[in-house]
């Protein structure tokens, strides 16, 4: 079976949505690895001036960084009530999606959605055109009911199936042999192990995107004379 990863953000668990999401992916042939951060957990906390508990966000960017930027996710979740006046999940997930792009983190691959269980509120508190226009440049994939989680991330789990990323693809397969040395096609690669090409490439470093360019022109050429196409 293939393996779907989720990566979830709440201070809650939701043992029974995540069963059901078990459930639907495996009657199509997906096996679900699920990881939780629980920001019930003390380390996630700290006191205000007034000492009254509250979410430290800086030790919860450190805590998702630390363990999980370099990680392949396939869909990253937020509750969007957290039960702290400060900090919610459009503003954690928000931070999330802009540190992994220009960080160029793995966790960019991920696709991400918003639940909360009170949609209504959110809509309330994003209504004004500067809250909006901020919501459509984040690119949020999907805003989901709470209570409808585990079919509406089904969704989300199966449409990616549909779609195709060369890069991460490309990655994927470099990073299976990564003590293997690249010695010909590609000058500038001599010598490199395919886990540093995979890191240029991961990195959307210049060398990175020529040598996946070249690789596409090889690849043709190579189709072009293994079917003795005519000009």
């Amino acid at each position: 079976m293939s393996v779907t990863r989720l990566l979830y953000i709440d201070d809650n668990k939701i043992d029974s949505q995540i069963e059901n999401l078990r459930k639907k992916l495996k009657g199509v042939g997906f096996d679900l690895d699920e990881t939780f951060i629980n920001l019930n957990d003390e380390k996630f906390k700290k006191r205000d001036e007034n000492q009254k508990v509250v979410l430290d966000i800086n030790k919860i960017k450190d805590f998702i960084i630390e363990n999980y930027s370099q990680e392949n996710f396939d869909i990253i979740a937020s509750d969007y009530d957290y039960s702290d006046d400060k900090l919610d999940g459009y503003q954690l997930l928000s931070w999330i999606k802009n540190q992994s792009n220009s960080q160029k983190y793995r966790l960019r691959f991920a696709q991400f959605c918003l639940y909360s269980a009170e949609q209504d509120k959110l809509v309330v508190e994003l209504n004004s055109p500067d809250k909006i226009k901020k919501l459509v440049k984040l690119k949020i994939d999907d805003f989901i009911d709470r209570n409808n989680l585990a079919n509406e991330l089904f969704s989300l789990f199966i449409k990616p199936k549909e779609k195709y990323n060369y890069s991460k693809h490309l990655i994927g397969y470099l990073e299976k042999y990564p003590d293997l040395v690249f010695n010909n096609v590609y000058p500038k690669f001599k010598g490199k192990q395919l886990s540093d090409i995979a890191h240029e490439i991961d990195k959307d470093l210049p060398n990175g995107i020529d040598f996946q360019r070249n690789l596409v022109e090889l690849t043709i050429a190579h189709l072009i004379e293994l079917n003795k196409f005519k000009d």
